[in-house]
């Protein structure tokens, strides 16, 4: 059998079972990402796809586009990128807040963790420094407002308290609706964080 023969029968045999075929490729592509993604070897252009926890933002719910607290004067964008890469997090947090990905989404169950600059200087250029400026000074009861597209959501604050960054972690997987918003305790640093956690209390319609 000649070069030409054994490769037409290949495609033959690959064609006669191309279901079997195609299910042993997935497997075998599906392990070989998985091993790469383990050990940190999938470039950032497909985690943006994939992301850190790609289940949670399946779950049903709505992004986050503007918070707003009157009690410190906060009113600041809300921006969600797709990827846990920390260069773009720190892109988006010279625009104003970031939605953690993977987090919870508006009208669902789960925690959405917002988190922004913060600063004590008086004059900064960029007033994306001083988004959330003032958070330790909330106090529970105080309200938090968050807007969809459709929809204003109201949170009243159940606790602030500051917390080293290995203790500032947030578990996104809840039964309730929470809302996690975090900060540097002082600017430019960040082994503290100011962490305000709120309930859920309603939301309605903003048309």
């Amino acid at each position: 059998m000649d070069a030409k023969q054994e490769k037409k029968g290949i495609v033959n045999f690959i064609v006669e079972n191309k279901g079997y075929f195609f299910v042993n490729f997935f497997i075998v592509l599906t392990i070989t990402f998985s091993i790469l993604y383990l050990f940190g070897l999938v470039p950032e252009s497909l985690k943006t796809i994939v992301g850190r926890d790609s289940t949670n933002e399946l779950r049903t719910g709505e992004l986050p586009i503007t918070i707003k607290i009157p009690a410190i004067n906060v009113d600041s964008q809300v921006y969600s990128p797709a990827t846990t890469s920390s260069e773009i997090l720190n892109d988006y947090l010279l625009k104003g807040a970031v939605r953690y990905p993977g987090s919870g989404l508006l009208g669902g169950k789960g925690n959405i963790f917002i988190f922004g600059h913060s600063t004590g200087i008086k004059v900064v250029n960029n007033q994306a420094f001083k988004t959330f400026n003032g958070l330790r000074n909330l106090k529970e009861g105080d309200l938090i407002y968050v807007y969809s597209e459709k929809y204003e959501y109201i949170y009243k604050v159940t606790s602030v308290k500051m917390e080293s960054s290995e203790k500032a972690l947030v578990a996104f997987n809840t039964k309730s609706k929470i809302l996690t918003i975090s900060t540097c305790s002082h600017f430019g640093e960040k082994s503290n964080r100011d962490v305000v956690e709120s309930e859920f209390v309603s939301k309605k319609s903003i048309n």
